[in-house]
């Protein structure tokens, strides 16, 4: 008896259409391969043009208050050097060693209340320079993590 196994016959045409489906079934592996890579790129994309978009509202508004700052530090400035200017002048016109003193520690006292306000009033600018820097951030991720409930 004969073990040998019949051989199925391998002609033209079978071997064609296996070639042709090989092809097609490459073709199309490609064609998704190149459109999931082309997807992700899209998406990394959209991601980095947030990101700056982002980075630059945070810029600004940082910028804005610290421009805010300056400005107030400068006005705070210009203010105790007239009231030093002032209080100079007064103190050159007082006769009397009595009214000197009083006249110091009523100075003494104003600034000393001056001083607490405009410190009170850079916190407050601080404070709102951080919130306003930080904002878009926060806006950020409060978008990103609503996209990510959708999809949950």
């Amino acid at each position: 008896m004969s073990t040998k196994k019949a051989k199925p016959e391998m002609n033209t045409e079978t071997m064609t259409k296996a070639t042709e489906q090989v092809a097609d079934q490459v073709a199309s592996f490609a064609q998704k391969t190149l459109d999931q890579a082309q997807g992700a790129f899209e998406k990394v994309s959209e991601v980095t043009h947030g990101n700056v978009q982002l980075m630059d509202a945070a810029a600004n508004a940082y910028k804005n208050r610290v421009t805010d700052i300056q400005l107030k530090s400068m006005e705070f400035v210009q203010l105790n050097i007239n009231s030093s200017f002032a209080f100079a002048r007064k103190f050159f016109a007082v006769r009397d060693p009595s009214d000197v003193v009083n006249l110091q520690q009523s100075f003494l006292k104003e600034q000393a209340e001056t001083l607490q306000r405009q410190a009170s009033e850079l916190s407050e600018l601080s404070v709102a320079l951080a919130k306003e820097s930080l904002k878009p951030v926060q806006d950020s991720m409060s978008k990103s993590f609503a996209s990510l409930s959708k999809v949950a």
